[in-house]
């Protein structure tokens, strides 16, 4: 029989254990309000920056009051008061999905077009629930720690635990939680966690000792020197906590490409990096006491962590271009739960994330042993710290995804905390005696800054190009890729996965055609999703439109057509871009119409791909309606029709519905298709001549309108969805969970 653990151990396992599952809780909340807030701030990489931004810095400043205010309690106070936080969370969360989808998406949506306004919007949306979610620690640390002695190790143990739980909620969150149950219903799982944490702490706070408290010092005994340290260390932890989340932008650009960006790579990177954290925590916490010099050490963490993040970008680099990793990312999906896929995968985010992620971690017990010196300060010093960590992670986060990606690119970033990185192993190596091996990360760094490639360089072979010509384009909003068969022709790869051709390929044609060829007067028109331009371009074939509105989010898109036309390129790229009926806009689509009073003959949508992150966004019951609200009477939506969910809730919107295979067509009126009317536009010579500048196949194009069966689907009536996408629950974006 195993001897019984003393009340104390078992006090801290239950604690340990709450705060594990608080963690959980946390990042299936944060996971589900990043993309329930992308309706008010928008899908694109610029607002999901300022939204981490926002959570971050509401983390932060709950981490110094809850810091400061923790050191005036009692340790049983402390655990009352983590125990009420963990309810606070769990009260806004039930409330969370109807605040951010029916009164800041629906009622100010306005006030998202100010960047600035934006961000204030969303930080005091987030600031209840990450305000408390940062009180968590100082008051659990305050409850959990009894003397100063071992206290680094303690404090490292309980946060590699919580950062243990978040990584589990943000790969239980974003790869099932989410996909099988919807947004609205993980956050209510996130709100039950929370309700159990807190009901553990008070029933330990009622009934169990955990152990006696150590009398604090005098304050006359207090080193006055200890508030100069702090502030020194703190400097250090903004330094480091900027250096690890703009690598986490990269990682999230690198990765996401290589996965095609689908909703699982976000998750994905972010419950690998916080494995990592934890591992690197927990680790840290069993070696601390035997650290003679935090200080040096910690310069090493920062440098070694950066060398290794360095070392697996580059090792992607290269082991693409001597067959080591496959070229085909950007031509085949490889997140398909196959084991090879898996297994390349896991490969994948185990090089590039993993070993820079755990050094991280690492550091945080160092900070914890330098800091920690005074038990009537434990919980403000924690707080402070946590608090210089996460402002340096929020600024990281709008730096680098609103600055660097825009003015330098992914490698540019990469090479900017390489440099940050050498600056912390040079000081290391500026000490008395430092280590052989220490000279190894000073030396990767610095071979980095030489010799890692550019930004085109890079996006060239990871497209799997090599002497092929190409035309390459980055910035915040994403990277786009033309690659050339010729001076004319070639496709275009768009955030990893190739959308459209050069030149316009039928299917483009057919759709952008079809809604100006069968309404009588399209006078306006609008597009979302530019791609190589086919849809748009076609949408403007007939000559009684005026004006074609068309809504591009991947700015890249347009420079690489730009591009292209500066190097002698057609195809109707040139009009496009140059006749004044065309209107190219860079935006969020669903944004762009939502602010938009102008109302519209036909809306046309060939945006992404529906296993794409975000793309629910675009097949929503509720998008339908917005679109629904835009037309004219009689005025025409046209979308493809990707999978049978689509139609189903297409025409759970449209009372008038048709499919021309594989083409969506829906009204608030009847909808007249005459065959013989579309055959004799497409004879007219100016609509011939329009096709022919950007070498259509006309007579593929004239045979699908001549052959293509029409199948009305809804004639007055829409019809009940089982299972429609919703924005609380975009099934088809979650594709995995639907097998």
């Amino acid at each position: 029989m195993s001897p019984r653990l003393p009340p104390d151990r078992v006090g801290r396992f239950a604690l340990f254990f709450l705060f594990f599952l608080s963690g959980a809780a946390a990042l299936v909340y944060q996971t589900a309000w990043h993309r329930l807030l992308a309706l008010f701030a928008g899908s694109d990489s610029m607002a999901a920056a300022l939204v981490v931004g926002a959570f971050l810095l509401g983390l932060g400043l709950g981490s110094l009051i809850g810091g400061l205010y923790a050191d005036r309690l009692s340790r049983r106070g402390a655990l009352i008061a983590f125990a009420l936080c963990e309810v606070g969370i769990a009260a806004f969360a039930v409330l969370s999905p109807w605040l951010y989808h029916d009164v800041i998406y629906r009622e100010l949506l306005l006030l998202a077009s100010s960047r600035v306004v934006m961000f204030a919007v969303v930080f005091v949306g987030l600031l209840w629930p990450t305000f408390l979610m940062g009180c968590s620690l100082p008051c659990l640390s305050k409850a959990i720690v009894s003397r100063i002695a071992g206290s680094a190790e303690l404090i490292s143990r309980l946060y590699g635990l919580n950062t243990l739980g978040a990584a589990i909620g943000a790969f239980v969150g974003g790869w099932f939680l989410i996909g099988t149950i919807g947004f609205d219903n993980a956050i209510r799982v996130g709100a039950a966690l929370n309700l159990v944490v807190a009901a553990g702490g008070l029933w330990l706070a009622r009934g169990l000792d955990l152990v006696g408290a150590e009398i604090p010092a005098p304050a006359a005994n207090r080193a006055p020197a200890g508030d100069a340290m702090v502030w020194r260390w703190s400097l250090l932890v903004f330094v480091s906590g900027f250096l690890i989340v703009a690598l986490q932008i990269v990682w999230y650009r690198v990765i996401g490409i290589m996965l095609q960006s689908n909703s699982y790579g976000f998750s994905l990177v972010l419950s690998v990096f916080l494995s990592g954290d934890a591992a690197g925590l927990l680790a840290g916490a069993r070696t601390v006491d035997r650290i003679a010099d935090p200080r040096r050490f910690f310069f090493l963490m920062q440098g070694l962590a950066t060398a290794l993040a360095l070392a697996g970008a580059w090792f992607v680099y290269l082991a693409i271009g001597v067959g080591l990793l496959p070229w085909y990312y950007v031509d085949r999906d490889i997140m398909t739960g196959t084991t090879p896929d898996v297994a390349l995968i896991v490969l994948l985010v185990s090089v590039v994330v993993l070993p820079a992620s755990f050094i991280m971690g690492f550091s945080f017990p160092v900070v914890q042993r330098a800091v920690q010196r005074d038990i009537a300060r434990l919980g403000s010093r924690v707080g402070f710290v946590q608090l210089s960590n996460i402002v340096g992670n929020s600024a990281g986060s709008l730096v680098a995804g609103l600055t660097l990606l825009d003015a330098i690119g992914t490698a540019g970033t990469l090479k900017l905390i390489v440099a940050i990185g050498l600056g912390f192993a040079v000081l290391q190596l500026a000490g008395p005696r430092p280590a052989r091996w220490a000279f190894l990360p000073a030396a990767v760094l610095v071979a980095g800054l030489v010799l890692f490639p550019g930004g085109e360089a890079f996006w060239r072979r990871l497209h799997g190009l090599a002497d092929q010509k190409a035309i390459v384009a980055e910035d915040r909003t994403g990277v786009a890729v033309l690659k050339l068969a010729d001076g004319q022709s070639g496709n275009l790869y768009i955030q990893g996965h190739t959308q459209s051709m050069l030149p316009f390929a039928t299917i483009h044609a057919f759709l952008g055609a079809l809604g100006p060829l069968i309404h009588p007067t399209p006078r306006r028109v609008l597009v979302i999703g530019s791609g190589t331009g086919g849809t748009p371009y076609a949408a403007g074939l007939n000559p009684a439109t005026e004006r074609v509105r068309v809504i591009e989010i991947v700015s890249p898109v347009i420079a690489t057509l730009r591009d292209y036309v500066d190097q002698g390129g057609r195809s109707g790229v040139d009009r496009l871009l140059t006749d004044p009926r065309f209107e190219v806009v860079i935006a969020d689509g669903r944004h762009a119409l939502a602010m938009d009073a102008t109302r519209y003959d036909v809306i046309e949508a060939d945006a992404i791909l529906p296993k794409s992150a975000f793309s629910g966004l675009l097949n929503s019951q509720e998008f339908l309606r917005e679109v629904l609200a835009k037309l004219t009477p009689g005025g025409i939506y046209v979308q493809w029709a990707p999978t049978e969910r689509a139609i189903e809730t297409f025409r759970s919107v449209f009372r008038y519905a048709t499919l021309i295979e594989p083409v969506l067509l829906g009204s608030n009126r009847p909808i007249t298709i005459s065959r013989e009317g579309i055959l004799k536009l497409l004879d007219e010579r100016e609509i011939d001549i329009h096709l022919a500048a950007a070498r259509i196949d006309r007579a593929e194009l004239r045979k699908w309108f001549e052959e293509k069966e029409v199948v009305p689907l809804n004639e007055g009536e829409v019809a009940p969805a089982a299972t429609a996408n919703t924005d609380y629950f975009p099934r088809d974006e979650y594709y995995l969970n639907r097998r």
